[in-house]
């Protein structure tokens, strides 16, 4: 599929990505040599199915298997490059690619928005642009940002700082939400065409409120920067409309058809007619995350994965085929997905953008830090009973109870020595093959869990820090790139990484 790149002069390009975040379900740019041109609501409906698409496959793939949660089964030739960290300019590519395909869906949304006086679609585009530009410089450091989008105003933008990304994306926030609250009572809302919380205006400045504190908490390790999160936090707080409490979900209307089922379920468990995916016959659990469910008592792996032989079995990162033990750790005797619950619910679940539990462990941690106001001990706790309402464990508010309260360090609040590291972990759990990428940058920020194990096939043994630029943008931008210096993924840090 080739679809045009909206930040140059309308180059195409090859797209490498799962064909949930191409061309497909509500795609509604069909000619690659022209931006986008319908109106707001129809790009605005792409541009959040297509993000659904991007963080339930591309970068929940690169996550999970980073972040100590993927292995292949050893029966498969699966994620070569990703278990032997062997990042280059052809690995990931969609992560940039896609990004700023969607990005300028966005762009298009914002621009005929404020020609038109749309105050709501401005602020969600606004919004959703803050969340793919900070995916981007997590991924990248320093991408294109005050040149990027431009049409053929700037066919060669040049690369910002990412320090300096997320200090302006906190003001673009501001801005989007400012735009929502100010815009007129007879201005009509978004309405189906927002397929996330469907034109609930409130809903969309709650999950700007946690994307800006997700953006400040992701600084937490730089020094000298406590008092600038905590006075960025405070206005937060001073807002009054709160953290996402309630999710944030894609739902375009997703049925049992071909291209326009839930792009999780359809790339990494059946097709149309039924029969399972090469990715799901090969993508197990490590031993690594199996271990930590049940040396915790943890009920949520029963809603994660299934039985061999009356036990859990999963694979260490890093097992080959042709290994001595190889026959050991194929598909047929280690754990799947388990389905019809937990992750895989249906052809029709909602695809996850921001779950519950993570907006509850950013306040958790937040608190725990000393700033912001609150109950840490409360938070992390709900948090905890959110992740097993997520995946269905049964009497789920009941069952965390349970659980949180073992004087286990890591688990049990009270128990545990190092309240940051406990919420960390517990998020790592919660967001286990859903939020992959998440996962696998908060583990970057603060290296917790501390013993997440490097691939055994791994080709330095560094977990990565990084990914590089794509081939496709040293050919379009080639000079800018050049002046990144050289990137590697194992010593080139995105700015806020210093421990």
């Amino acid at each position: 599929m080739k679809k045009i790149f909206k930040y140059i002069a309308g180059i195409a390009i090859a797209s490498t990505v799962l064909a949930g975040c191409g061309k497909g379900f509500l795609d509604i740019n069909e000619n690659p040599n022209r931006p986008v041109t319908a109106t707001p609501n129809l790009i605005l409906t792409s541009g959040l199915n297509r993000t659904s698409a991007l963080v339930s496959t591309t970068l929940n793939e690169i996550g999970s298997v980073w972040a100590g949660y993927w292995a292949p089964a050893t029966d498969y030739l699966w994620y070569i490059n990703n278990k032997q960290y062997n990042v280059t300019p052809n690995f990931g590519t969609a992560v940039f690619e896609t990004s700023f395909d969607i990005l300028s869906d966005f762009q298009a949304v914002q621009d005929a928005a404020v020609a038109a006086n749309m105050n709501y679609y401005q602020g969600i585009a606004g919004i959703m642009k803050a969340y793919h530009f900070q995916n981007l410089v997590d991924a990248y450091n320093n991408v294109p940002y005050t040149e990027a989008l431009k049409n053929t105003q700037n066919i060669r933008p040049k690369y910002d700082e990412g320090q300096a990304i997320y200090d302006d994306l906190i003001k673009q926030l501001d801005a989007a939400i400012a735009l929502i609250k100010s815009a007129p009572e007879t201005e009509a809302k978004p309405q189906g065409e927002d397929i996330y919380f469907a034109g609930n205006m409130t809903n969309w400045i709650k999950f700007a409120n946690t994307l800006k504190l997700r953006i400040l908490l992701r600084q937490s390790e730089i020094p000298g920067k406590d008092a600038t999160i905590k006075a960025e936090i405070a206005k937060i707080v001073s807002e009054g409309s709160g953290f996402s409490d309630a999710g944030v979900y894609g739902q375009p209307g997703y049925t049992s058809s071909a291209t326009k089922m839930n792009p999780f379920w359809e790339g990494y468990y059946a097709n149309s007619a039924g029969s399972a995916t090469s990715n799901y016959k090969a993508t197990r659990p490590t031993k690594y995350i199996v271990n930590n469910y049940l040396s915790n008592n943890d009920p949520r792996i029963d809603q994660m994965y299934l039985k061999v032989s009356g036990a859990f079995k999963g694979i260490e990162l890093g097992r080959n085929t042709g290994d001595s033990e190889a026959a050991l750790y194929k598909s047929s005797v280690t754990s799947a997905f388990l389905t019809n619950g937990g992750i895989l619910k249906s052809a029709t679940q909602k695809a996850v953008i921001m779950l519950p539990s993570e907006s509850l462990f950013l306040q958790a941690e937040a608190v725990a830090r000393g700033w912001m106001t609150g109950d840490a001990k409360a938070l992390y706790n709900k948090a905890i009973e959110e992740s097993f309402v997520f995946l269905g464990v049964p009497d789920a508010a009941a069952a965390a109870a349970t659980y949180a309260g073992q004087a286990i360090n890591k688990v049990g609040y009270d128990a545990s020595t190092n309240k940051v590291e406990a919420i960390i972990y517990q998020k790592w759990l919660a967001l286990n093959s859903v939020s992959g990428w998440e996962a696998w940058t908060e583990f970057r920020r603060t290296k917790f869990p501390t013993d997440n194990p490097l691939s055994l096939n791994a080709i330095k043994p560094i977990h990565p820090k990084r990914l590089v630029y794509p081939s496709s943008e040293y050919g379009r931008n080639g000079d800018e790139v050049e002046k990144q210096g050289d990137i590697d993924t194992f010593t080139s840090k995105i700015f806020w990484d210093t421990k």
